[in-house]
């Protein structure tokens, strides 16, 4: 809500802009968190699934746009619809590293302004623009920046691009708000119960770990240790990443190491875009894990959301569903975090000692929502590898 001037006896006062955590599940644009966001990079699309010359809407913060990869190889987010009838640019054709509007031809570069007026024979071309974004490809994903201005330094992540590693990508659409996984990162203790076939899980009462959680440049590092003397360390980055060791999903794995990204496409709903890292050196070794990996997803033919839904309905149960059918970790989670719904619709919550973690997140988000409405300097998140440490004990 915007600033108040209230008139006194000495004059006008002006009230301090008030944020709630419901603050943060609106992403449109406009909105406090949808504008707040905006300042970042954020992954939009596989690099893999973007062909030369093809043209793919996206939906991201609650905005449509559209990406596409012209003829040299570059990929590039303009606005959804050329400014003449219009009319969708998804069916565009691709001319060079110009898209062309299929309607009438109306044709613009990769800055977005409008090259091309065939019936106007080019007569106000220049006063012509569709919008475009910053667009870099890395790490298997297409990243923009949907704000204004200049954008930040694009930010790198050494652990994933050496010459020693192979990468690949392991993401997920999810029927909920971002907010609702970025809190279930830092909340092991559903581990023990959510996941609780998982072969990694433990006795919460007896094994659950300690959280000693802290702000770091950033975000929150995270350290949980547990009485058997495993520990976890996690990194949540603001404002929506996360580099971590997670639950192990295949049998000759000890831990996945990835890095991913919460992006919003709606209120109600986000993609992580996940990068997993797998060494070269075990060459054979992650021949054989991609083919597992194939083999599973293969399998799986069950609509995950719709029967999330289902369970949450009471029309199904989860010890019923085949688990070579899905991706029971997914599925898992999709139910707790679609279960407790938005923040803005929730009772009065219960926090204890397994929150440490989103008790803290929460206060940071708040505190750097309050600056930015105030318009006061917020902080400038930070990912140095020297710094930024992962670990796992799950086997």
């Amino acid at each position: 809500m915007p600033d108040q001037n209230i008139a006194g006896g000495a004059g006008i006062r002006t009230e301090r802009v008030q944020v709630t955590l419901s603050d943060i599940e609106r992403v449109g644009p406009g909105t406090l968190n949808g504008r707040y966001m905006r300042r970042f990079w954020h992954p939009v699309f596989h690099a893999a699934d973007l062909e030369v010359g093809h043209v793919k809407p996206i939906r991201i913060l609650g905005e449509d746009f559209v990406v596409y990869r012209g003829e040299s190889g570059k990929p590039q987010v303009t606005g959804p619809r050329c400014p003449h009838r219009n009319m969708s640019l998804v069916p565009s054709w691709i001319e060079g590293d110009t898209i062309r509007c299929f309607y009438h031809g109306w044709r613009f570069d990769p800055s977005g302004q409008c090259v091309e007026q065939p019936a106007e024979k080019n007569a106000f071309c220049d006063k012509i623009r569709i919008p475009s974004y910053p667009t870099r490809e890395y790490l298997g994903l297409i990243f923009a920046y949907l704000g204004e201005g200049e954008p930040p330094e694009f930010p790198r992540y050494p652990a994933f691009e050496g010459e020693d590693v192979v990468t690949h990508t392991d993401s997920y659409t999810r029927a909920c708000g971002f907010f609702n996984n970025m809190e279930n990162a830092g909340d092991l203790s559903h581990i023990a119960f959510a996941h609780r076939d998982a072969a990694v899980s433990w006795d919460e009462m007896t094994d659950g770990p300690k959280l000693s959680p802290v702000e770091s440049d950033w975000g929150v590092e995270a350290h949980a240790v547990r009485p058997s003397g495993r520990r976890n360390i996690h990194q949540i980055g603001f404002p929506n990443v996360y580099h971590t060791r997670g639950v192990p999903d295949d049998v000759a794995v000890p831990y996945r190491e990835f890095i991913g990204w919460w992006v919003p496409h709606d209120d109600d709903r986000h993609t992580q875009f996940t990068v997993v890292v797998k060494s070269k050196a075990d060459a054979e070794q992650l021949e054989a894990y991609h083919k597992r990996r194939n083999e599973m997803y293969a399998r799986h033919d069950i609509d995950r959301e719709a029967l999330a839904k289902d369970i949450l309905a009471g029309r199904k149960r989860l010890q019923d569903v085949d688990p070579s059918r899905v991706h029971m970790i997914f599925l898992q989670d999709d139910i707790a975090q679609a279960g407790v719904g938005p923040i803005a619709g929730r009772p009065r919550e219960n926090l204890g000692r397994g929150d440490a973690v989103v008790i803290l997140y929460r206060r940071i988000w708040m505190r750097e929502l309050a600056k930015f409405a105030n318009g006061e300097p917020v902080k400038d998140w930070r990912y140095d590898p020297a710094v930024i440490k992962v670990h796992a004990d799950f086997r």
